[in-house]
Parts: structure tokens; C-alpha cells; sequence
């Protein structure tokens, strides 16, 4: 498949559909510049709740933010996970790292991804992070999940929370999810790389102050390196989808 954009109309972009080992589709859009033959930079996009693969790829916001990504010379894929209302459970964590193994044997990739982790993604990749299945060079989280306790007691998520950790009640909360909840895990699994986050105190999904600003604090006390961006309105702003400030954060760091 082939993909153009008015925002690059010189610019043409592949994206390769591949099913993992659990036959989860997946899908890598290769920038202009893919070059077979030699290790080409990659970003994993961790989408959210209820988002698919499909949607990153062709509605806005997501999609010219990562076609802009693309045209820097990136490649950037995503999974579709088994169920995509995971909330970063250990089967999600496998869903990562069955797409890292699909697009490392078709493509040539740098050893470790950049990683984007979007509202549910953002525990997605905390937790495949410390689930050791998940090793990346930097973050951006996009108005992450940082907090699962917190975003349990939010009425319209308590269903697909329960469903993703197999519990019933809130009295199952505890043991079910033990393990699972990045403000519990030790952040010394975080301080290894550095991490921005875009997040607005405007966000009645995502609450800033109990996921991104706690998150942060906590892995910024044990020496860690997070830099949060103050974006503007609701869950899904447009302000929170900064390639250029994204790029540059990637391309800082180097090869």
C-alpha cells in the first residue's frame, strides 16, 4: 500500500502489513528514505483504547503526525494488539515484543526503537518496559496512562479494565493487577532513558496531575531524565501531536 498526504505531496510512503505469531496484524510505514542496507532509525507507536492500526494510519490526528515522522526517516510501526482495550496487561506485553521480532526479520532496523505510547499506550509501554519486553532508546507519551488505580476509579473504564485482568469487583482489583501498575513498579526500570510527555491539565480522560505529573516526579527523584510539555484542551487535542518537537527530540540523541 501506498500513501501520499497533502502535507508532503512530494513524498511517498509504504506501509507493509505483516500478521505476528499470534496472527495479530501489524503494519510498518516505511519513510521515502528506507534504506535496505543499512540499520534504519524506528519508532513503535503504542496506540489507545479502542484505536486501531487502521485509524493511526488514516485519521487525524494521529495520521500526519506520524507521516511527519516518516518523512524525518523514521520507520514506525504499531500492533494492533489481541485485545485493544489490553490496558497493559501481560498479553499486551507480548503483543510487543511479537512485533518488534516481525519487523526486525523483514526489515533493517537499529537495534533499539524510539517508542510513542498514546493514552492507554503510554501503559503499554511502561509495562512492556518492565516486563523486560520492551527496551527503548527514549519515550514520548502523548497523554499517558501512567496510574492504573487511578484510571480504575473512572467509571467508563472500570469494564475493559476488569475484562483485561480477568477480575469482577473492586475487591479483585489488588491481586489481579499486582504487577501491573507503573506508579508500583520500582522507577529505577524508567530512569534509563529519557522521556518527554505531552499532557494538559484540561484532560478529564487522562487526569495530568495522577498519571503524568506523579509519574514523572517519582522517576525524576531516583534520577531519572522526564520533561513534561504543557499541551492545551481535552483528550485528543491536536497540540498534544508535536512532530517537529518529537524529531527533535529523537534526533538529539543520536545514533
Amino acid at each position: 500500500m501506498h500513501l501520499t498526504t497533502a502535507a508532503n505531496p512530494g513524498a511517498e510512503y509504504r506501509i507493509l502489513h505483516q500478521n505476528d505469531a499470534n496472527g495479530v496484524s501489524t503494519w510498518a510505514i516505511l519513510p521515502p528514505s528506507y534504506n535496505a542496507q543499512i540499520p534504519n532509525p524506528w519508532i513503535i507507536y503504542d496506540h489507545g483504547l479502542g484505536q486501531s492500526i487502521a485509524s493511526i494510519a488514516t485519521s487525524p490526528p494521529q495520521a500526519p503526525f506520524v507521516q511527519s515522522l516518516a518523512a524525518a526517516g523514521y520507520v514506525v510501526i504499531a500492533s494492533q494488539y489481541r485485545n485493544l482495550a489490553c490496558w497493559g496487561n501481560m498479553e499486551c506485553a507480548e503483543d510487543i515484543a511479537n512485533l518488534q521480532a516481525v519487523w526486525h526479520s523483514r526489515l533493517n532496523l537499529e537495534p533499539q526503537p524510539f517508542v510513542i505510547g498514546e493514552s492507554m499506550g503510554g501503559i503499554v509501554t511502561w509495562n512492556a518496559v518492565s516486563h523486560g519486553t520492551l527496551n527503548p532508546r527514549a519515550v514520548v507519551g502523548i497523554y499517558p496512562v501512567c496510574n492504573l488505580a487511578a484510571v480504575y476509579t473512572e467509571h467508563a473504564f472500570v469494564p475493559t479494565i476488569e475484562a483485561a485482568y480477568g477480575f469482577d469487583s473492586a475487591a479483585g482489583y489488588a491481586a489481579a493487577t499486582r504487577g501491573f501498575d507503573p506508579m508500583l513498579t520500582s522507577p529505577s526500570a524508567f530512569v534509563d532513558f529519557p522521556i518527554q510527555i505531552w499532557a494538559s491539565y484540561s484532560d478529564h480522560s487522562v487526569l495530568r496531575w495522577q498519571n503524568t505529573d506523579a509519574f514523572a516526579r517519582t522517576i525524576n527523584a531516583a534520577g531519572g531524565r522526564v520533561i513534561i510539555h504543557s499541551s492545551q484542551g481535552n483528550h485528543g487535542d491536536p497540540s498534544n501531536f508535536d512532530a517537529p518537537a518529537v524529531i527533535s527530540f529523537f534526533s538529539s540523541l543520536g545514533n
